[in-house]
């Protein structure tokens, strides 16, 4: 069928030509789909609002034999709060870039769709800390690519951990004890029980997670390095939380 119609996410563009847009869009039942859309730079064009990151739409794409154009959209979310705070701002860049580089083209992946619509819509208009929020978002996102951390039981040995007094993380696995391995930082109960709550939850509770700041900075560390590690892209989309980039 040349045309079809796909709900997504716009993740990631690039400017081509002298007014039109190459977009990257994470769609639930297609998995990530880039498409033209032709003179959308200019002010008049009906698809001025629709070629920016992080907005949620309707998406009309004509599949032709070399590229998939973009004939109409009807927006139904722009997440425009997150556009207004920096923090919020690089959080969500992130969120994007991680999925972007995780999706694959035309391989649904619906736990991750709606995870990052979730995490978006929570990031725009809830009330939880948006660091809260993103090491939450972390840790489900690597469990929806298959990269779960081990945190209750060793990544090395398998044994149950969660009575061990003293228990490491690992970028390479997760949590181990000690008996398997001397290497990593150790880790409190605390930091990997939060992580193992954040993992059971529901998409539509991640916004009652509250961690003090500690534990927050404990969770973030280990999750931030794990992913660098374990993803050959993670180290470019965690750049953007230190000034590396917006990540278009």
């Amino acid at each position: 069928m040349p045309v079809f119609c796909a709900d997504g996410i716009v993740t990631r563009y690039a400017n081509y030509r002298e007014s039109d847009r190459i977009l990257s869009i994470f769609t639930i039942d297609r998995g990530r789909i880039d498409a033209k859309a032709r003179g959308c730079r200019k002010p008049q064009s009906p698809l001025v609002n629709v070629c920016q990151p992080f907005v949620f739409g309707q998406f009309e794409i004509f599949s032709g034999k070399e590229r998939n154009t973009i004939n109409a959209c009807e927006i139904k979310e722009t997440f425009y709060p997150i556009r207004e705070d920096y923090e919020r701002f690089s959080i969500g860049s992130v969120m994007l870039r991680l999925c972007h580089d995780a999706a694959m083209e035309n391989e649904p992946n619906e736990a991750l769709f709606l995870l990052l619509y979730h995490s978006l819509s929570f990031l725009a208009y809830g009330e939880s800390d948006p660091k809260d929020l993103f090491c939450c978002f972390l840790v489900r996102f690597l469990d929806a690519i298959g990269y779960r951390p081990a945190v209750t039981t060793c990544a090395q040995c398998g044994r149950d951990i969660r009575s061990d007094a003293i228990v490491r993380f690992t970028p390479r696995g997760g949590a181990v004890c000690s008996a398997c391995s001397q290497y990593g930082e150790p880790i409190s109960k605390t930091a990997l029980e939060g992580m193992r709550r954040m993992l059971i939850m529901e998409n539509a509770d991640m916004d009652k997670v509250k961690l003090s700041e500690r534990i927050r900075g404990e969770i973030q560390r280990h999750l931030t390095e794990y992913t660098a590690v374990s993803l050959e892209y993670g180290t470019r989309a965690l750049a953007i939380l230190n000034g590396g980039g917006e990540g278009k």
